[in-house]
């Protein structure tokens, strides 16, 4: 779930701190000396005018001497309030960035935490509107050299990402981790044009990020009246998201769609299990600038407090990279790999907690000339095979309450809502099985499934994974992709599908970079269904996949004599913890009844948890839960609700917050219900309610 957020870099400050940094000493080019040591000041607030008038609030880390020797900056800026949502994180990133030199400037967008100004959506054009005028108001400061990075995770890479193709000549580079410059394929609404759980849960918490009150101590007595401003702008956003299920104009105004506009260096990261990891190769080849990617085991976290492990020395590498392009320091970054990925060699549910087994590769430039497509038959027999057999159609199952064994779009907590052991499902599919292989090969890159298929309804949606079965019969996840066949390829129409008629529809499989061992089978598992992730298609449909016809293309990576290691350290593994099997208990997703009958359901819920903030003399916590539930047999059955709360508190003045929001379907509309509500010092001061009606358009 998008809205739960890791604190970062905790190694990382640690390490700046004791001076801990590290260059490989089998490295060929010249070792990098990191910048001297300087000492740091905090401005806590201080308020940046905008042209419209209103004015956002930064807190700015600098090195104490930055005005007589100035120093390029660094620009996180994010709605999650750096009053207190983010301190912490914030502390921890310019504890090891600022000493050596850069200054690091957290902003609060506007109309969140004590910037003025209302927001009423996620991207919006206000927003976008204040990049420019802010990174410029950095560079002219006397304690900046002129030159501005971005920097983010998520919400700070997606806007990181949009102010790069602005051309914004004082903006440098950027880095741009676990994010995307295009939020329709790739954020929390959409996924291969098919309508997700996601929406309802982000817009919730996202929703109640947008209303959050401002800190007194900072706006003064007329906090409340900025929040009874934040709450009564605020309209029901998952209908208005609801309403955009194609890409029209609304997306257009927040997404990259020509790569050719940014400029600046670009450094992409992701991680093999978190949902934005197509941006890492798909922004690698689209760019011209200058432009590195790193792809790790992880989840939605930075490298150094990845999850699950093997973590990085990320603050030597960010270090670096702001040296180059801030400072202007040629110090062999751009000499190295283009793209650096973890070739995993087995999967979290085999060996959690303990750091995921596999090795660092490297790739001159991408695409890579080291990878091929290894192109696989599905065959009548049910088989994968490099030749084709004569064409037959065979039908895909129907089973809608299917995808259980991957519980989430992106995990957080991979004890229980990473994939898991996929034979359960796999029962429930048309499969396609390999022979075991002969050799280990290396599956770098995104596999693609040409598939012709037939369909007896306007629209129909498949799920396709690629696993590997070991020898003892247990399937392994690899990768996955879904896709709405009746979308076009740039999902900006649709097109009702023909009854009877063979049409062909490209799915594009998520990136994977993993071993596959010798004896072990690829299996492809076909499926209508990947629920609780994919709202199924409004009618039931009788689905085929034409036989003989349909092929898969497996990007398999070559081994080099001249295989590179990892120019970054690889801190250890200090879980402390032993490899254990996946546990089926640990399941978000439980069943009851017969499977031909059974009821599905998918829950969590975490109450709200006060942490003290003692530098503030606040005490905040957040709390969530989410409830889905779907019967077999009915696919306008699935029903999902979610609530975000929030509490804030000092002496004399408590506020709190409520959004809950849930999703129903029929087989024209969607239907969904959204309410606000807040409390200050135990009285209701706002409630809002909305119940919507909007119709399918293509889903």
């Amino acid at each position: 779930m998008k809205g739960s957020r890791r604190d970062f870099i905790k190694t990382a400050a640690v390490a700046a701190a004791v001076g801990g940094w590290h260059r490989p000493a089998w490295s060929t080019t010249p070792v990098w000396a990191p910048p001297p040591v300087r000492k740091m000041k905090v401005i806590e607030n201080t308020w940046i005018p905008m042209p419209d008038g209103i004015e956002l609030a930064a807190r700015i880390f600098m090195p104490d001497d930055a005005t007589t020797a100035p120093v390029g900056a660094i620009l996180e800026m994010l709605p999650y309030r750096k009053r207190v949502g983010y301190r912490r994180s914030d502390d921890r990133t310019a504890a090891w960035l600022v000493p050596r030199g850069f200054a690091l400037v957290r902003v609060d967008v506007r109309g969140t935490g004590e910037s003025g100004g209302i927001i009423v959506n996620e991207y919006d054009l206000p927003e976008q509107a204040d990049v420019a005028p802010l990174v410029r108001w950095i560079s002219q400061q006397p304690w900046c050299n002129g030159k501005v990075g971005m920097r983010g995770i998520s919400y700070g890479s997606i806007n990181a990402f949009q102010a790069a193709a602005k051309g914004i000549p004082e903006l440098k580079a950027i880095v741009a981790a676990m994010g995307t410059e295009n939020g329709y394929t790739d954020d929390v609404h959409t996924l291969g044009g098919c309508v997700i759980n996601e929406k309802v849960v982000w817009g919730t918490i996202w929703k109640q990020t947008m209303i959050d009150p401002p800190d007194p101590e900072l706006v003064g007595p007329q906090w409340r009246e900025i929040w009874l401003e934040r709450l009564r702008a605020q309209g029901p956003v998952v209908s208005e998201w609801m309403r955009h299920q194609l890409v029209d104009q609304y997306w257009r105004d927040r997404i990259v769609t020509d790569l050719s506009k940014v400029k600046c260096a670009v450094y992409v990261v992701g991680g093999l299990e978190d949902s934005y990891i197509n941006t890492v190769p798909r922004t690698l080849a689209g760019l011209d600038c200058p432009r590195k990617g790193i792809v790790g085991p992880w989840g939605h976290d930075w490298p150094q407090e990845g999850d699950p492990g093997p973590r990085l020395d990320w603050a030597f590498e960010e270090t670096r990279w702001w040296d180059r392009w801030l400072n202007g320091n040629d110090n062999g970054i751009m000499d190295e790999p283009m793209l650096r990925s973890f070739v995993a060699d087995a999967t979290v549910a085999q060996r959690y907690p303990a750091d995921i087994p596999g090795r660092w590769v490297a790739e001159e430039r991408w695409p890579a000339p080291s990878i091929t497509a290894r192109r696989l038959h599905l065959n009548s027999g049910k088989t994968l095979q490099t030749a084709a057999a004569p064409r037959a159609r065979v039908a895909v199952p129907s089973a809608l309450t299917i995808g259980g064994c991957i519980p989430v779009l992106s995990p957080t907590d991979m004890s229980s809502m990473a994939p898991t052991e996929q034979s359960d499902d796999d029962t429930l599919s048309l499969v396609f099985d390999s022979e075991p292989l002969t050799a280990d090969i290396d599956i770098v890159g995104r596999p693609t499934l040409r598939l012709v298929f037939v369909a007896d309804k306007p629209i129909a949606k498949v799920a396709v994974r690629l696993n590997e079965v070991a020898a003892d019969g247990r399937s392994w996840l690899l990768t996955y992709g879904v896709r709405n066949l009746a979308h076009n390829a740039d999902h900006t129409a649709w097109t009702p599908i023909t009854e009877g008629a063979e049409q062909t529809q490209d799915i594009l499989l998520n990136f994977t970079s993993r071993r596959v061992k010798k004896g072990s089978r690829l299996r492809l598992s076909v499926s209508q269904s990947q629920w609780p992730i994919v709202w199924p298609a409004p009618e039931a449909v009788t689905l085929q996949v034409v036989a003989g016809a349909t092929a898969i293309d497996i990007p398999i990576r070559r081994a080099r004599a001249d295989e590179l290691p990892m120019p970054v350290e690889v801190l250890p593994d200090t879980s402390g913890k032993t490899p254990a099997p996946a546990d089926p208990a640990m399941r978000m997703v439980s069943y009851e009844g017969p499977t031909a009958s059974r009821r599905a359901s998918f829950g969590a819920a975490f109450p709200v948890q006060l942490r003290n903030y003692d530098a503030v003399a606040m005490r905040r916590g957040s709390g969530l839960s989410v409830e889905a539930t779907i019967a077999e047999g009915d696919v306008n059955s699935y029903r999902i609700a979610f609530t975000s709360e929030n509490a804030s508190e000092r002496e004399g003045w408590k506020v709190a917050a409520k959004v809950a929001t849930t999703m129903t379907s029929t087989p024209t509309h969607f239907i969904v219900e959204e309410r606000i509500e807040a409390w200050h010092n135990g009285e209701r001061i706002h409630e809002a309610r909305w119940k919507h009606r909007i119709r399918r358009d293509g889903n």
